[in-house]
């Protein structure tokens, strides 16, 4: 059996399944871009629990998704599917930006 170099993708998935865990763990925000840049007072006002949470939350379906795609694309070779699979990536990103940006419990700290 010969190994094709497009299974190599597959590492894309597995390597956003480990940042979930790690998000998962509570740890990780430092990899939040817009949380990393803010200063020390304004990062005080944020639920540090729920925000990396929700990040672990969105790795792994990103992560899914993209196996998925790259199931449909490389191994079943059905390039049509693989174009629904982008383009739910790409629904799904947008959709959990919006939901970040309007989730309160992210941004009020339980006391």
């Amino acid at each position: 059996m010969v190994f094709d170099i497009s299974y190599l993708a597959f590492l894309v998935p597995v390597l956003l399944l480990a940042l979930a865990v790690y998000f998962f763990s509570g740890r990780g925000a430092f990899l939040i871009s817009g949380y990393n840049t803010l200063p020390k007072e304004e990062k005080e006002k944020y639920n540090l629990k729920e925000l990396t949470r929700l990040m672990g939350i969105f790795a792994l379906v990103i992560a899914v998704l993209i196996a998925v795609t790259l199931y449909f694309g490389i191994i079943a070779g059905n390039m049509m599917w693989a174009l629904v699979g982008l383009i739910s990536v790409v629904i799904f990103t947008l959709l959990w930006m919006f939901y970040l940006n309007t989730n309160k419990k992210i941004k009020d700290k339980p006391y």
